[in-house]
């Protein structure tokens, strides 16, 4: 049934007569925003493509099951930095309960192709249990690029070059994370206090430098407060963390300071591995790292629960 438009305002239309041409027309206009679009029936295991290319075509035919469909195309469109975080938020048989109380569920990757892109869950309907859902494939390379340049102008801590504290309360405290560690300088009101503020800011720059240099794009160091800095890693196992965090741990022995060079600087690490916000997991970290300061210059972690 048409809707009555009698008392509407003459610039609002009625629906044309061939409706399913008129909105077929828009499906396709729709699709020119997106890399892929693709419906997904998880009772019946079967994916419609609205949208698609060759080289996505190539993946889903290699594939046995729905699931390793969506796994092949995402972990071939990701960088390598980026396929563990892709690979956890398209597993199909968790999205009923990552749908539970929204429509829409997206996470953002770093691919080889397009740049800075965006995959994205709508739910279809409201059959319970959950059946279809959208799936699509943004390029957002664009608007992650302006904001990049928008953290370069307000996100960026003046004296370590890392992001501020301001970042994390705007932007990281809500992201998924596969880690969160908080790391310290020892001893660190004594180097201030023997040598003075300016050796201390001096020893702040050279660690944030060492810590932006050892972590991937796709990760996030935030100097959280003071001489404690805070690390969110994307797409990372316990074992690799371990070993990162232990070569940090080295490499902040052997940091020199030009003009105080009887300064010698330890780091304490403690972190949480696991899958959640940055926020949620914060905690842990600070936990983590309160038992790392009782020895100094050492790395405590425990599971994200």
């Amino acid at each position: 049934m048409r809707p009555v438009m009698d008392n509407c305002k003459k610039f609002i239309a009625e629906f044309p007569v061939n409706s399913a041409e008129f909105f077929s027309a828009i499906t396709y206009a729709i699709t020119e925003l997106y890399i892929s679009m693709h419906v997904l029936d998880l009772e019946a295991n079967t994916a419609f493509p609205i949208k698609t290319n060759e080289f996505i075509d190539k993946f889903m035919k290699n594939a046995d099951t729905l699931q390793e469909s969506i796994t092949n195309i995402m972990v071939n469109l990701a960088c390598p930095e980026s396929v563990e975080t892709i690979k956890n938020f398209t597993i199909l048989s968790t999205l009923p309960e990552r749908l539970k109380n929204t429509n829409v569920i997206s996470e953002i990757f770093h691919g080889k192709i397009h740049g800075w892109s965006k995959a994205m869950f709508v739910r279809i309907g409201d059959e319970k249990p959950l059946r279809r859902v959208l799936y699509l494939v943004e390029n957002v390379n664009e608007q992650m690029t302006k904001l990049e340049q928008e953290k370069e102008k307000t996100y960026k801590d003046s004296l370590s070059q890392v992001m501020n504290r301001k970042y994390f309360d705007d932007k990281l405290a809500l992201c998924n994370s596969q880690a969160v560690v908080m790391a310290d300088i020892d001893f660190f009101k004594e180097v201030n206090d023997n040598y003075g503020h300016q050796c201390g800011d001096a020893a702040i720059a050279a660690v944030a430098a060492m810590l932006h240099s050892s972590v991937r794009d796709s990760d996030s160091v935030v100097r959280y407060g003071g001489d404690e800095f805070l690390i969110s890693f994307k797409g990372i196992d316990h074992e690799v963390l371990k070993s990162r965090l232990e070569l940090m741990r080295a490499k902040a022995e052997k940091i020199q300071l030009q003009d105080y060079p009887n300064v010698r600087i330890t780091m304490s690490f403690g972190g949480t591995y696991g899958n959640g916000t940055v926020s949620d997991m914060l905690s842990f970290a600070d936990k983590a790292l309160y038992e790392s300061k009782k020895k100094r210059n050492c790395v405590t972690l425990v599971p994200f629960k």
